[in-house]
């Protein structure tokens, strides 16, 4: 009886050995956890230090590139502003004014812009010019100065000087994606899904919007159908729900674009969406949409290419 005692004594004291042991080695691992969370909040510490300094240090370079530039410039000041639209010309006024840094009595000043090149007048120390720049003509450089003065020529391009493609500042950007799914059956093909339409304005307070929009599908480039969607964007937050079933068959192209009219008279056209399915057993090919787009005049005219 003495010995079974005993017996069932060595075993609970180990027992009781082993519920020590496990919990001191909790209280190791809960320190250790502790010790590493701590670690990897200096770490992160030290992470966000060297972002900050990093930020700081090309901060310094964007400064000090900057500072060479100017040092580096042959005009002490550039200035130029942009003048009121002309929709039958396309045209907008561009007023341009320089200061260089050292001025004789003989100094002439003209500016390059594309194969265009302008003369500037003098005023004291200013000289100045204005011109007309058409607003969807896309610049290869920026515009090059020439001063000349005696037998000297210099010349300096003016990268702070933005001509190329104006109608970005003038006119509202519009997208135009269609989210869907289509299936074609019995030479009938149904698309069915949600237009979601974005209009960009040049800046929060401009009054130049999209005032017509509609919704015309071609097939084959031959429009089939043309719907005025103008208050369904507004009243559904530019989310509009599309279901249309339209004649078809593998082979055909079925697109269906977006035409918005601004109140300039400018056209805006793209294109949300297209089908183009070889034969039953290939998929339907991918066609871009939902890129820039094609803007026409009020006549019609291309001014500016897109996606179409």
């Amino acid at each position: 009886m003495e010995e079974n005692k005993k017996k069932f004594d060595w075993k609970f004291a180990g027992f009781i050995a082993v519920f020590i042991m496990l919990i001191i080695s909790l209280a190791k691992i809960n320190d250790l956890s502790n010790e590493i969370s701590n670690l990897q909040g200096v770490i992160s510490g030290y992470q966000n230090q060297v972002n900050n300094l990093r930020s700081d240090i090309n901060s310094i370079y964007d400064n000090v590139d900057e500072k060479l530039k100017k040092e580096a410039s042959l005009l002490s000041s550039v200035d130029y502003s942009l003048g009121e639209l002309n929709t039958e010309t396309h045209m907008i006024p561009v007023t341009l004014k320089v200061v260089p840094k050292n001025i004789t009595d003989d100094m002439k000043l003209s500016v390059r812009i594309g194969s265009e090149t302008v003369a500037l007048e003098r005023k004291e120390n200013e000289f100045s010019a204005t011109f007309p720049v058409n607003m969807f003509i896309a610049y290869d450089d920026y515009p090059i100065l020439n001063i000349v003065s005696g037998e000297i020529t210099r010349t300096e391009k003016l990268e702070d000087v933005y001509l190329s493609e104006l109608h970005a500042q003038y006119l509202p950007n519009i997208y135009a994606h269609l989210e869907s799914s289509e299936s074609l059956k019995n030479g009938k093909l149904t698309i069915d899904g949600v237009l979601m339409f974005d209009e960009k304005p040049v800046s929060i307070d401009s009054d130049i919007t999209a005032t017509q929009i509609e919704l015309v599908t071609v097939k084959n480039n031959q429009e089939i159908n043309c719907k005025d969607i103008t208050e369904k964007v507004k009243s559904s937050y530019h989310h509009v729900p599309v279901n249309v079933t339209y004649d078809a068959k593998y082979g055909d192209e079925v697109s269906i674009y977006v035409i918005a009219k601004d109140s300039l008279g400018y056209t805006h056209k793209v294109r949300a969406y297209c089908w183009y399915q070889v034969d039953e057993d290939s998929d339907s090919q991918t066609v871009d949409v939902g890129g820039s787009a094609t803007i026409y005049d009020k006549n019609g005219n291309l001014l500016t290419g897109g996606n179409e």
